[in-house]
């Protein structure tokens, strides 16, 4: 009984390091790391696709789930094993804005103007909560609240419990989605400008003005910023990428690419990777003093404004050219790509050893075959039974070492 007893501790153990492979927000967590410890694919077969019924925006991944955002309005939860519907949740316009998985919930922006918390299991609304404009922004959940922009020039820190506004900032209209690391909460906004404010009240702590070259489109900042050892990154329409010291706000660097930086960094043991609208996927050095900023360039043939996903020494990244690229790490070699449609800003996201995207023609994909699993619902249990049945076989050969 006691080894029964003990083989059933360590399968309790063992589940959450599973779990932990999960992708639950917008680049991976509240940091936007774009980093995940998850195994990634090392060709491009397909696992499963999904036909929708409208353009899929940057999916969060968790519990199993696939969670996505569409042009129909809706938002889908798949089966992460076998991509069955689950449930969809019918907001009023389109949902571009990545969700965020936190304690059970699904929390979104919608361009209906609201914020919507749902139950993860079945899609039950729990709360939702009005802004002045549209939502593009994906939330990032820390601490209790939801962190999210909208365009009508607010930053919104929401009870995550219940929808309650704690505070609000207006700085300006903003697409970007909020990063949260140490007390702070770092965003980018239509005028250029970057902004490190107090998380508990909203309070400014500093801001920091890029360049200003006249953009067309009337925005500089779409990118979203990494926060990652004690450096904010974040690209702009200026053509640059920007370091920023988390303390003051800073500039520790910027790097000038060949068009401009609408993707999001990812950042990964001192190595920034980034899209541009010059085609190309860079891999820069973190660090701040170096002569040779660029260590690899990666060109596709048209614009990035895809945010990388980074896992098992893969950047996975896709282009206005129609492809999922995935590339190594270290020197930006073609590992594999895939012909998936054009995907306009959506995002992959690394889970489970599989990479998820989805395309502008209503096609979500699963990459890296697990072979094909039959009927709905059983993701978390098929799991659950294969380690399970393995700590059974060990106990069993004990138990049978030990009688003999």
């Amino acid at each position: 009984m006691k080894k029964v007893l003990f083989a059933m501790l360590i399968l309790c153990l063992s589940t959450p390091s599973v779990l932990a492979q999960g992708w639950p927000m917008f680049q991976h967590d509240a940091q936007h790391t774009g980093y995940s410890d998850s195994p990634a694919p090392e060709n491009d077969a397909i696992a499963w696709s999904y036909d929708g019924a409208g353009s899929f925006y940057s999916p969060a991944v968790a519990e199993f789930k696939v969670f996505v955002g569409s042009d129909d309005g809706a938002l889908y939860a798949l089966n992460a094993v076998n991509g069955l519907l689950l449930w969809e949740f019918q907001a009023g316009d389109s949902i571009s804005s990545s969700p965020a998985v936190v304690d059970n919930r699904v929390y979104f922006g919608s361009r209906d103007n609201f914020v919507y918390a749902l139950r993860a299991e079945n899609g039950a609304k729990i709360w939702q909560f009005q802004t002045g404009d549209s939502i593009y922004s994906s939330p990032a959940v820390a601490d209790g609240k939801v962190f999210i922009s909208s365009t009508d020039g607010y930053l919104y820190a929401l009870e995550a419990s219940s929808g309650v506004l704690r505070w609000k900032d207006n700085l300006g209209k903003m697409t970007s989605s909020p990063a949260v690391y140490n007390d702070r909460v770092f965003v980018g906004t239509w005028n250029g400008r970057v902004y490190a404010l107090d998380e508990q009240d909203g309070s400014e702590i500093w801001m920091y003005q890029t360049e200003w070259h006249g953009t067309e489109n009337g925005y500089v900042i779409a990118s979203s910023p990494a926060v990652v050892d004690g450096r904010v990154y974040v690209g702009a329409n200026d053509w640059n990428v920007y370091s920023l010291n988390v303390g003051d706000g800073s500039l520790m660097w910027k790097f000038q690419a060949g068009g401009y930086v609408e993707s999001s960094p990812a950042v990964v043991e001192n190595r920034v990777y980034v899209g541009s609208d010059d085609s190309n996927v860079y891999c820069l050095d973190a660090c701040d003093n170096v002569v040779d900023r660029k260590i690899w360039s990666f060109k596709t043939d048209s614009r990035v404004q895809s945010s990388p996903a980074v896992a098992d020494n893969k950047v996975f990244v896709a282009s206005w050219d129609g492809y999922l690229y995935a590339l190594n790490a270290e020197d930006g070699s073609l590992v594999w790509k895939h012909e998936i449609g054009q995907v306009a800003k959506a995002s992959p996201a690394v889970a489970y050893g599989k990479v998820f995207i989805g395309s502008i023609d209503g096609e979500f994909y699963c990459f890296g075959s697990w072979g094909e699993v039959m009927g709905p619902n059983i993701s978390t249990g098929v799991e659950y039974m294969l380690i399970a049945i393995f700590f059974f076989l060990i106990v069993w050969w004990l138990h049978t070492k030990m009688s003999d």
